[in-house]
């Protein structure tokens, strides 16, 4: 047995060549993820639901939203995704309190235009254009009180819709609101809107319960939301004043904000070039679409991303991005990968396993 002695001296003589060691470093070996863009990998099947305003002010908008129709659905042609587009109204609430559940029936255009047939497009219906043209016009008779968020909830819960089936289990649920107005989803019947200082009405539905039902409805769970909610309408007073010049009353759609930011969708502003807006909520729902997590942090300097075996540029507008939050890389603009696309991932980890 070492004397205490001794036994200093050895302890001493570690600590003198631990301290002299040349190289005191770890190394992380680089990793490598790939992906393969199709439904066994990452989810290429969108489910679209358009919630149209239909009240008297917003023939123009629907007239927009038409026109411009190839600038939102060319990207999800060009990357051969499996989508499904759909359309209901603001006044899809009436259907339990009218006692007709066909009030919140998806819809394949008016009675004063005319009916396609189809309540779901696909990317095989014929004539797909005209076909979506004349399900988004839904005309400007419908009811003054329009409850955007809970006129989804009635679309998306009538036992028709779901039977199409719409939306897939298997499917990223994206909603749109088109609309002139703020969201007065409420229980009753009276238009609370048109009263004196509307936002205090006590019976207003509180907007992020139906960020809940979106949730429960797509499984979502806290590392994985299912869905994106969208709304194209009035952002700010500038537009509202715009508006105004030809119909009064209207209001900023800002109830419908807090489902936007916590799904994190987009905002199109309904006094914009319609052109740049469809073109910016269809990147919005395929950028979403298109995330892939990565399995461990990375140094974010290192990381390299190839689709197909080309190298794809750190690029916000047209390229890739990493979202810390998620540990997730994202695509943006024409760098979005088609159906079947092969994704490489290098990087270096930022820590041990």
């Amino acid at each position: 047995m070492l004397g205490f002695k001794n036994l200093f001296t050895a302890l001493g003589l570690v600590s003198l060549i631990a301290a002299c060691s040349s190289d005191n470093s770890f190394y992380l070996q680089g990793e490598e993820e790939t992906f393969l863009q199709s439904v066994t990998q990452s989810n290429v099947k969108i489910d679209i639901l358009w919630v149209v305003d239909n009240s008297g002010s917003m023939a123009s908008s629907q007239d927009n939203v038409a026109a411009n129709f190839q600038s939102f659905i060319e990207k999800f042609q060009s990357t051969q995704f499996d989508f499904q587009i759909a359309v209901t109204t603001t006044d899809a609430w009436r259907a339990p309190v009218d006692g007709n559940p066909a009030l919140a029936r998806f819809r394949d255009g008016t009675d004063a235009t005319s009916h396609t047939g189809v309540t779901v497009i696909k990317p095989d219906t014929p004539d797909i254009e005209q076909t979506f043209i004349t399900n988004i016009r839904q005309g400007i008779t419908g009811h003054a009180d329009e409850r955007g968020l809970q006129s989804l909830k009635e679309a998306l819960s009538n036992s028709d819709n779901l039977a199409e089936p719409f939306p897939r289990t298997d499917a990223i649920l994206a909603v749109i609101v088109l609309t002139d107005e703020d969201d007065f989803s409420h229980d009753g019947t009276a238009n609370v809107q048109n009263i004196p200082d509307p936002y205090n009405n006590p019976d207003l539905h509180d907007p992020m319960i139906y960020y809940d039902f979106l949730s429960t409805l797509t499984n979502s769970t806290t590392e994985k939301r299912n869905f994106i909610f969208n709304v194209i309408g009035i952002l700010d007073e500038d537009c509202k004043a715009e508006i105004e010049a030809g119909w009064g009353g209207r209001k900023l759609a800002e109830r419908y904000f807090p489902v936007v930011d916590a799904s994190g969708g987009y905002k199109g502003s309904i006094c914009d070039d319609f052109s740049d807006v469809m073109a910016g909520i269809s990147d919005k729902i395929l950028e979403y679409t298109t995330r892939f997590p990565l399995s461990r942090e990375p140094v974010v300097s290192s990381i390299v991303v190839k689709v197909d075996g080309n190298t794809i540029p750190n690029d916000a507008t047209n390229g890739w991005s990493y979202d810390a939050n998620t540990m997730s890389i994202s695509f943006h603009g024409n760098a979005i990968p088609g159906k079947d696309a092969k994704v490489a991932v290098s990087f270096d980890p930022a820590g041990l396993k």
